[in-house]
C-alpha cells in the first residue's frame, strides 16, 4: 500500500498487540499502539489514523465496554469514513455485533481471531478511506495551480484563524491581483502556478477568482505583510512577468490574561474573521 496508512492499534492484550503490530507493519502499515484506555482518544486526535483496530478490553473497568469506540466515532476530529474494527476475547456474539454496529464499529471480530482475514478486511476500509481524504482534498483545490479554491480557501483560513487565536498570534490577509487588467485564461494559470511556488508552506494561499489571489499568513502582523507582499511581487514578477497589486490586512494577537496558557481551562480567545479579513485586503488594493 503506498504512502504507509497510519493504523491506530489499542489493545489491552500485549503479547496480541506485539502480533498484530508485527504483521500490519510487514503489510506497508504505519503502526502507533497503546496499551492504556486515556490514550487512544487523545492519540486518535493528534495524529488522525486512517485506521483504528481497538480490543474492546480496554473499556473493561466501565459498564459500558463501548463507551470508547462511541467517543472515538463522536468525535468532530476524527473522519467518519475512519474504519475501527473492534475484536473482543471470546467468540463475537451476534447481539455484540449489532452493538458494535450501533456504536459506530465497522465490525466485531471474536476470538478465535483471524489475523490474516483482520489485515485483508482493513485493507479494504483503509483503502475507502484514503479515497474519501483525496476526493474531499480535490474539491477545495484548483486543478490547473494547486492552490486551494473558494471552498478550500474558507475551510483553511478558518482554521488558520482559530489556530492563530489559541496560541495568541496575528493573522495577516494580502490579497493580489494583476496591475495590468484582465488575463486570458492560459495567462491567469500560468500567473497562479507562479503564485503556488512563490508561497510558504506556513501560509494558506487561494485563487480567490480567474486572476484574483488570497494569502493568509500566520504569525504575521502589517509590517510582516508588507514583506510578504514584496517577496511575492518580485518571485512573480520574475517567473511570470507579471505586476501585481496587492492589499493588506491583519489581526493583531489576541491576549491572554497573564500567565495563561492555551491548555488552561479559560474561555478562547475569539477568531478573527477570515471573511472580514479577506474584504478589507481587497478594500486596500492598490
Amino acid at each position: 500500500m503506498s504512502n504507509e496508512p497510519l493504523v491506530l492499534l489499542g489493545n489491552a492484550d500485549k503479547w496480541l498487540a506485539e502480533s498484530l503490530e508485527s504483521v500490519l507493519t510487514q503489510g506497508g502499515y504505519r503502526v502507533m499502539a497503546t496499551t492504556k484506555r486515556q490514550q487512544v482518544l487523545e492519540l486518535a486526535r493528534r495524529y488522525v489514523p486512517d485506521g483504528i483496530v481497538l480490543d474492546m478490553g480496554l473499556d473493561q473497568r466501565v459498564s459500558d465496554n463501548l463507551a470508547l469506540c462511541r467517543a472515538l466515532r463522536a468525535d468532530p476530529g476524527i473522519s467518519r469514513a475512519t474504519p475501527i474494527i473492534l475484536t473482543t476475547a471470546g467468540p463475537a456474539l451476534r447481539a455484540q455485533q449489532l452493538e458494535a454496529l450501533r456504536a459506530g464499529a465497522w465490525e466485531l471480530r471474536g476470538d478465535p481471531l483471524d489475523i490474516e482475514e483482520l489485515i485483508l478486511r482493513l485493507g479494504v476500509y483503509v483503502q475507502g478511506k484514503l479515497e474519501v481524504d483525496r476526493l474531499g482534498i480535490e474539491g477545495m483545490i484548483d486543478r490547473a495551480s494547486g492552490l486551494y479554491n473558494d471552498t478550500g480557501i474558507n475551510r483553511r483560513s478558518a482554521e488558520l484563524a482559530a489556530f492563530t487565536a489559541r496560541q495568541g498570534l496575528p493573522l495577516a490577509c494580502v490579497v493580489f491581483q494583476p496591475d495590468n487588467g484582465d488575463l486570458s485564461a492560459g495567462a491567469a494559470d500560468r500567473l497562479a502556478q507562479a503564485l503556488q511556488r512563490a508561497g510558504r508552506i506556513s501560509d494558506v494561499v487561494g485563487r480567490t477568482g480567474p486572476a484574483e489571489f488570497a494569502v493568509f499568513a500566520p504569525a504575521t502582523d502589517e509590517t510582516g505583510a508588507e514583506g510578504l507582499v514584496q517577496r511575492i511581487t518580485d518571485a512573480v514578477s520574475r517567473a511570470a512577468a507579471v505586476k501585481l497589486r496587492a492589499g493588506i490586512s491583519a489581526a493583531p494577537a489576541a491576549k491572554r490574561p497573564s500567565g495563561a496558557r492555551a491548555s488552561t481551562s479559560l474561555p478562547q480567545p475569539t477568531p478573527p474573521s477570515p471573511t472580514d479579513l479577506l474584504d478589507r485586503a481587497r478594500n486596500a488594493l492598490r
